[in-house]
């Protein structure tokens, strides 16, 4: 196993339940440099430091991807599975996706008279092509790296009655090759926080110059209410708001709009959606 390869990130969410520490305390400091902790209740003064511990060398990052993959391999490949137990929340979490993607890409959607193209990443079971993207776009790249999830995905999605194209691709987040021109919309959901930051900003740059001229990344993820939460179990952090933000525009993406999800069950993190467009689009 090398490090570049297979990154663990699908949709779906270990982390769904706050430690009592990472509920506590006001708004989120607007710094990667901002404390956090894991779920043992270690302290770190800030990512760089829980990075550094993590993820310093190539065979410290090739244990973290693989702790993660070995913890998805023994998860059973269904929506109750991926999304951590919780997958009573799927069809609310279906209908504010729903109403995300027609808020930010809508107008795109009445207006195309071409085959609209979208890239599910991290698609675990095929949950969100399913329930949402095979319904307004014609061809769907969905990404897994976990076998079974993505075995599942193609029995699944194969056996629907919808007339989009699946193309079932068993790849991880940082293998996901640059397609100029390709996607009107990536969506990336509950799987970001299995990446470094290192590999999460060239993906989401990778992401960004695949992108059509009106197309849109988006990314819905859990918040931590300040800093960072590191799952130990499945090699994952959930990061703050501001902290996504801060990844994001190092990537060269602006947020356009960003939304949090509602009707969650209490206890769990904040659940927030980001559209996202190239910067260099404001200046074009």
């Amino acid at each position: 196993f090398f490090f570049f390869l297979f990154t663990p990130s699908r949709d779906r969410s270990h982390s769904w339940q706050q430690t009592p520490a990472a509920a506590a305390g006001g708004p989120a400091p607007a710094a990667m440099q901002s404390g956090g902790l894991d779920t043992d209740g270690t302290r770190y003064k800030s990512a760089d430091d829980m990075w550094r511990e993590q993820a310093s060398s190539p065979f410290d990052t090739a244990c973290w991807y693989q702790k993660g993959i070995d913890y998805w391999d023994k998860v059973e490949a269904s929506v109750d599975g991926v999304l951590g137990g919780f997958g009573t929340i799927s069809p609310n979490d279906l209908k504010h996706s729903k109403s995300f993607l027609l808020d930010v890409f809508g107008e795109q959607l009445e207006k195309s008279a071409s085959s609209l193209v979208a890239a599910d990443c991290g698609a675990g079971v095929g949950r969100i092509t399913k329930g949402l993207l095979s319904h307004y776009f014609t061809e769907v790249d969905v990404i897994e790296p976990v076998r079974h999830f993505l075995s599942k995905a193609e029995e699944s999605l194969s056996s629907s009655s919808s007339t989009c194209k699946c193309n079932f691709l068993l790849k991880g987040l940082q293998e996901v090759e640059e397609r100029p021109g390709r996607y009107d919309v990536v969506w990336i959901q509950w799987c970001i926080g299995h990446l470094t930051d290192e590999d999460c900003v060239e993906f989401l740059k990778v992401c960004s110059r695949s992108l059509k001229p009106e197309g849109v990344v988006v990314v819905k993820e859990n918040n931590a209410r300040r800093g960072f939460v590191l799952d130990k179990q499945d090699s994952s952090v959930t990061r703050s708001d501001s902290y996504l933000v801060q990844l994001f525009n190092k990537a060269g993406l602006k947020v356009t709009t960003s939304r949090l999800e509602t009707d969650l069950p209490e206890g769990l993190f904040a659940v927030r959606a980001y559209a996202l467009v190239p910067q260099t689009r404001f200046f074009a």
